[in-house]
């Protein structure tokens, strides 16, 4: 019996860790050298589906199902595999993924299958020596989604195979090899068509650069694998999801191989899998999710003459750290953060400058005795800066200054007087009104400031304050009409048309006496009315209200005719609105299938020019309607890239 159990596990060794790897030659006479690897994959999840996984791969297993899933991992992952074989033959699998945001997704896997204590007798049968084969694969892999909804990936590996015998006199029997895998998928995202969306391509080309495993004198070179795959999932109402899958396999040295599988995914609690081989037979598995782990597990037969048993596969995935959501908000709220620094560091370099331009001019205009001039530009210093102490002693002494000015004035005028009652009367009444008009200029009550200081004029017209004081405050009416208009172009750059408004209407109001001002401030009013018009028109047609958009983009056409982005938002507003879904006669759906032609060839002028040329017999059938605006969007993308 003892014997007997000796020469099963050394069939067992031949049976699986060589030519499940070497195939030499089988029924159909067939030829070639095998990887254990190579034939049974990794991840119960896979086997469940009948190894129907390179349209699908999205964990740590893509190494070696096709590594431009990588970057389709949401979040950190680690999956561990077990798979107990035949008189202790074990397989197993260890790999890891690290998606980033936006350089692609990294992953490091290990696989080994492997007999140990195997017991070696002589002829006799007498134990003199135990051995054990075994096989282990490393991977290092990469994948990163491109444009035009594509993902590449690539895995290097290094496979080591061999004999290690416990006595030390004998020498260890192992081989190196070190290979390349590369990997695409493609999943649509161009379409809103139920039929076209929610489909995945596949292809791994493994062996690409194939390792060379030398047992011996001559070397075995691992044949080039090819395998495509198909993946088309449906949204079932409630949250759960229907996978089909197909994979189709070739090698030089072997038949097309054929793998189909299906998973029910249960609100991403649970999920249940069937698939077949068509070399293997049926497969069953089954999947649970549980916050941050999900167990698989896999039934079926992995030989491929079905003369052994059918084992029990295990996975293990732990998503740790965390997701792409989560990281593009990290990146996101940097970014918040830097703009506002930023945003900071140029308000202050602007308040800086305004101190710097105003403190110069109001020193300018006190040298030359311009003391109201003065008085007004050192306010505006300290308003930017209340603590600028400079500012508050040369206001203090401008002040003084003035006072003198004008009592030395008022002296003269009464002194040359010839009815000194009128005089006074005069004198108090200028006081009175020069006094009002410094009060509404320091609040910027420019309007009423001008009135007041007119008054004092009409009283005495060579008053120098009084002349001095209108050409300051039409000054500063005109700095602060330049300054509504700056920040109204900012809140309009904003979106913030109310306040652009409101800014807007200000600057009209003091700008009134200036035609030029005026008809730029008109200018840019009409502008912040066309975007309000746009933005309520978007409104309008994110709640699904279309005829009011559609009579709203009318009318901003009617002002903008060349605003393309409004006119896609009109035609589409015009679909929703007007069109309606009406049955085709067969010559019309012949001609709108032969519109589909064109369009999946790349030919979208000459599609649009079909369905055209359709909408003349039915103006409203929103089919078409569709199919023109879906076409004339990937024309324009064609021609902008």
């Amino acid at each position: 019996m003892k014997n007997f159990q000796q020469y099963c596990r050394y069939l067992i060794i031949v049976l699986i860790c060589i030519p499940i790897a070497i195939q030499a030659q089988d029924g159909d006479g067939q030829g070639g050298t095998r990887s254990p690897f190579s034939e049974f994959g990794f991840g119960a999840r896979a086997m469940g589906l009948g190894n129907a996984y390179t349209a699908l791969a999205d964990d740590p297993t893509a190494v070696f199902w096709n590594p431009a899933g990588l970057d389709y991992i949401y979040q950190q992952s680690l999956t561990f595999f077990h798979a107990s074989l035949y008189m202790g033959t074990n397989y197993d699998f260890l790999g890891y993924a690290y998606p980033t945001l936006d350089i692609g997704t990294f992953a490091l896997g290990i696989a080994r299958v492997g007999v140990d204590d195997i017991v070696n007798t002589d002829a006799e049968f007498n134990v003199y020596d135990n051995f054990s084969f075994e096989s282990y694969r490393g991977y290092l892999s990469y994948g990163l989604r491109i444009p035009w909804d594509l993902s590449v990936g690539a895995s290097l590996k290094v496979e080591r195979s061999g004999f290690s015998y416990t006595r030390q006199y004998r020498d260890d029997a192992n081989a190196i090899g070190v290979g390349f895998d590369f990997g695409l998928m493609y999943r649509p995202k161009f379409s809103t068509d139920a039929f076209l969306r929610d489909w995945s391509v596949g292809l791994n080309i493994q062996n690409l650069f194939s390792p060379q495993i030398k047992h011996g004198d001559q070397p075995d070179a691992l044949p080039l694998d090819l395998r495509f795959g198909l993946l088309r999932t449906v949204f079932i109402s409630g949250g759960s999801e229907l996978r089909f899958l197909l994979d189709l396999a070739k090698a030089p040295d072997s038949d097309m191989r054929f793998n189909f599988g299906g998973e029910y995914a249960f609100r991403k609690l649970g999920k249940a899998r069937i698939g077949y081989n068509n070399l293997t037979g049926l497969q069953f598995g089954i999947g649970i999710e549980y916050s941050m782990f999900q167990v698989d597990y896999a039934y079926g037969n992995p030989s491929t003459d079905g003369l052994l048993d059918p084992v029990h596969r295990f996975s293990l995935s732990i998503n740790f750290g965390m997701n792409r959501d989560e990281m593009f908000a990290i990146v996101q709220e940097l970014k918040r953060q830097e703009e506002e620094r930023i945003i900071e560091e140029i308000r202050q370099a602007d308040k800086k400058k305004f101190i710097n331009e105003h403190i110069t001019k109001a020193d300018t205009f006190f040298i030359a005795g311009k003391y109201l001039d003065a008085i007004v530009e050192y306010q505006q210093v300290i308003g930017a800066d209340p603590f600028h102490q400079r500012a508050k002693i040369m206001l203090d002494s401008a002040n003084v200054m003035l006072d003198n000015e004008i009592n030395e004035q008022q002296n003269a005028a009464v002194a040359a007087a010839l009815d000194k009652d009128r005089a006074e009367a005069d004198q108090k009444f200028i006081e009175e009104h020069f006094e009002k008009g410094r009060l509404y200029l320091d609040k910027k009550q420019y309007t009423d400031a001008l009135i007041e200081f007119n008054l004092v004029l009409e009283r005495n017209r060579d008053y120098q304050p009084a002349l001095s004081a209108i050409q300051t405050t039409r000054r500063r009416m005109g700095e602060d009409v330049s300054s509504m208009v700056r920040r109204a172009r900012s809140e309009f750059e904003q979106q913030n048309y109310s306040e652009a408004l409101r800014l807007l209407s200000e600057a009209r109001l003091l700008s009134r006496d200036d035609p030029q001002v005026k008809k730029e401030v008109d200018t840019l009013v009409e502008r912040v009315k066309l975007q309000e018009n746009i933005q309520k028109g978007l409104l309008l047609y994110d709640i699904g209200q279309y005829e009011d958009a559609l009579k709203v983009f009318e009318q901003v056409l009617s002002e903008d005719p060349t605003n393309q982005f409004i006119r896609q938002y009109y035609t589409r507003s015009k679909i929703e609105a007007l069109a309606e879904t009406e049955p085709m006669d067969p010559e019309t759906e012949r001609r709108y299938l032969e519109g589909i032609d064109k369009f999946l060839l790349g030919k979208y002028k000459e599609a649009i020019a079909i369905w055209q040329d359709i909408l003349k017999d039915h103006p409203y059938n929103k089919k078409v309607l569709e199919a023109i605006s879906g076409a004339e969007e990937r024309l324009r993308r064609t021609e902008s890239e």
